[in-house]
């Protein structure tokens, strides 16, 4: 077993593969050419490049780099294959040089286009998993809720559902508390005295992202710490080496001393002895914060109580994240939809980072019936992951349309069928605007009739 300090690998063979090409690209491309140029010597060592032949080999050869390693290696074959013909030529083939010159400028394009689509692919596929992750997590709350509901009543003081209802209305009204400075350590603060007074945890810390920055890795330069119970002093970058964190953060799922596989076995140091469980919540495939439990009575260290703690730390991270993203949108007080507020801002991070679009279509109605009659429609036309809110002010109903990973012809679009499917001439007369991820001022103006610079 490798020394325990050292985070587990748990990388699957095909990305440990895709990382290994990318490494060493230029070396295959240097062996490839290579042993390109050494057959064609051994072929016609007056034309070891192959340039007198029918068949194209050199272009063959230069397709596969390029379309596979891109515009970097195709260059890099070709200047090999120059040096070649300069050195073993009586003169420069500057013809044969100028078409392998362009076509891997052509292969290179074609690689652009592709690497472009499979990104686009991956982001896509990226969101919907993460939507899935998030329905399912809340899916799984809801049926151990209702499991646990008539012994939660009886033995604790408070149920899972009470438990994020206490998270949802203690992030919201520190949110709104102008006066606190650091919000995410009052978040932090706050969810350790719930776990203490629902689950009789009598001490604990936890390990958090500074200003919930998910894209950042967890190391001791990212982490800050909070503690509860603790009077000693602790210090980040131990406790990351901590047997039981290092092990939660390597495998992204809880660790603790009493787990089946029996691990861990041994421990060498006295920090590591202190605690009995490292939780982590996961978002998007990263840690971004670690719950490590250090007493608990044992009667209340089971797996349901385990369970339980692990759900909400999750819900917690999720809620703390929704609250950062929702905040960063400037501008959309006006837009009470919380839910709504952290997808738009979601999807327009995803835009600002890999350059997929979304839209929001706005319907604006000056009548009450009318907006009813319309929001009904539109309601009924909905797609998996498309969204709907109602934004009010000064006398005008906006009806808010969230299309993720679409641009303004899928607006259009929607737009005509739902003019086709009202069946009353005065519900099709509204206003209406749409509007993509890189203009969400302007959709903030236009809730407000704001015509300022």
């Amino acid at each position: 077993m490798a020394k325990h300090t050292q985070r587990v690998q748990e990388k699957s063979t095909k990305d440990l593969v895709r990382e290994y090409i990318h490494k060493y690209a230029y070396i295959e491309t240097l062996i490839l050419v290579t042993l390109y140029v050494a057959i064609g010597y051994l072929i016609n060592s007056e034309d070891p490049c192959l340039l007198s032949y029918k068949v194209p080999y050199l272009v063959i050869l230069l397709a596969v780099i390029t379309l596979f390693h891109g515009f970097e290696n195709g260059v890099f074959a070709v200047s090999i294959i120059s040096l070649t013909i300069w050195i073993f030529y009586p003169s420069f083939q500057y013809v044969d040089f100028l078409i392998a010159l362009l076509m891997t400028l052509i292969f290179s394009q074609f690689h652009y286009y592709w690497t472009s689509r499979i990104k686009e692919a991956e982001v896509d596929s990226s969101y919907k998993s993460e939507k899935l992750s998030e329905l399912s997590r809340a899916f799984y709350t809801l049926k151990i809720s209702h499991d646990q509901l008539e012994k939660n009543y009886v033995i604790k003081p408070m149920s899972i559902r009470n438990s994020i209802n206490h998270i949802v209305n203690t992030n919201e009204m520190i949110l709104l508390d102008e006066t606190v400075e650091n919000k995410a350590y009052e978040y932090n603060n706050n969810f350790l005295k719930l776990i203490e007074k629902s689950f009789s945890m009598q001490s604990g810390l936890i390990l958090y992202l500074k200003d919930n920055a998910i894209d950042k890795k967890f190391n001791k330069d990212t982490v800050e710490l909070i503690t509860i119970n603790i009077e000693e002093h602790l210090e980040v970058d131990k406790l990351l080496k901590n047997y039981l964190v290092d092990k939660a953060i390597a495998r992204k799922s809880p660790v603790y001393v009493s787990d089946e596989t029996g691990e861990p076995t041994i421990f060498s140091e006295e920090i590591e002895n202190k605690y009995i469980g490292a939780i982590p919540a996961v978002i998007n495939g990263k840690v971004v914060s670690v719950l490590v439990i250090e007493k608990m009575p044992f009667m209340f260290f089971n797996r349901e109580n385990l369970t339980s703690i692990t759900i909400l730390h999750e819900y917690f991270s999720i809620e703390n994240r929704k609250a950062s993203l929702s905040k960063s949108l400037d501008g959309f007080e006006l837009l009470e939809d919380k839910d709504f507020k952290f997808e738009m801002a979601r999807l327009r991070d995803l835009n600002n980072n890999f350059k997929v679009n979304s839209v929001v279509l706005v319907l604006r109605i000056d009548n009450e019936l009318q907006t009813a009659r319309v929001y009904q429609k539109v309601e009924r036309m909905l797609r998996s992951l498309d969204m709907i809110t109602l934004v009010q002010n000064e006398g005008y109903y906006y009806i808010t349309l969230l299309l993720p990973l679409h641009d303004k012809a899928a607006a259009q679009g929607f737009l005509k069928r739902l003019q086709f499917m009202l069946e009353d001439e005065r519900d099709k007369k509204f206003e209406y605007m749409s509007f993509d991820m890189s203009k969400l001022s302007l959709l903030s103006k236009y809730y407000r009739e704001d015509y300022g610079k």
